[in-house]
């Protein structure tokens, strides 16, 4: 089978799971309180107007911080922040049997990810997936924009030397699987726990 097509998978909820268990909300919501924060906002929302899946200068997120800090109340340095972070969110439980066949399709096309992170996500995502074993690596972080911005879509299209009719996006949101189609990328909404169905749409794009 030659390899002229790429199957592009988000992260969080893919392979990472954030649906049940120690979610990523709750590593928030820890991480802050261990930080000093005694309110009771659902901090996951909270920082959206801070637009960390953006920052990808370390200097920069070190700015930010000290304004999350302020607004909340926390009582840690960013050093101190960043090692709980770390420590915390690697307690989040990932698919392995979907991150094994992810690389698994290695011998039928091009890999990649295509996911909203934040500066200090992505070790954590290399520990769970191999970073290496891709053949793209979209992170919202290092790109400067987010799903589901229709930008950002048009964007990835315009680096990939694939015609989007090539392309298989597979995404656990509607908003970032309707962007994807909207640039011409096959689509199929999934999590991790439908890993069966996300086999089934894999053969289907590869055998078309």
């Amino acid at each position: 089978m030659e390899k002229n097509k790429l199957i592009l998978f988000d992260w969080g909820n893919i392979v990472e799971n954030n649906i049940t268990g120690f979610t990523w909300g709750k590593a928030w919501q820890e991480l802050f309180k261990k930080c000093g924060y005694t309110g009771h906002d659902e901090i996951k929302s909270s920082l959206s107007k801070y637009d960390l899946c953006k920052i990808n200068d370390l200097e920069i997120l070190k700015k930010k911080y000290e304004l999350i800090k302020n607004d909340f109340g926390l009582n840690t340095d960013f050093e101190t922040f960043s090692n709980m972070y770390s420590v915390i969110f690697g307690r989040i439980d990932f698919f392995k049997d979907v991150r094994d066949y992810e690389i698994s399709l290695k011998e039928k096309c091009y890999i990649g990810i295509l996911s909203n992170l934040i500066y200090l996500d992505k070790e954590r995502l290399d520990k769970e997936v191999d970073l290496s074993k891709y053949d793209y690596v979209f992170l919202s972080f290092e790109m400067g924009q987010m799903k589901p911005d229709i930008e950002t879509f048009e964007e990835i299209q315009k680096q990939l030397p694939f015609e989007p009719k090539n392309v298989l996006f597979i995404d656990d949101k509607d908003g970032n699987v309707e962007s994807g189609s909207k640039v011409g990328w096959n689509t199929f909404k999934a999590t991790g726990f439908e890993l069966d169905k996300i086999k089934e749409k894999c053969e289907e794009f590869l055998n078309n």
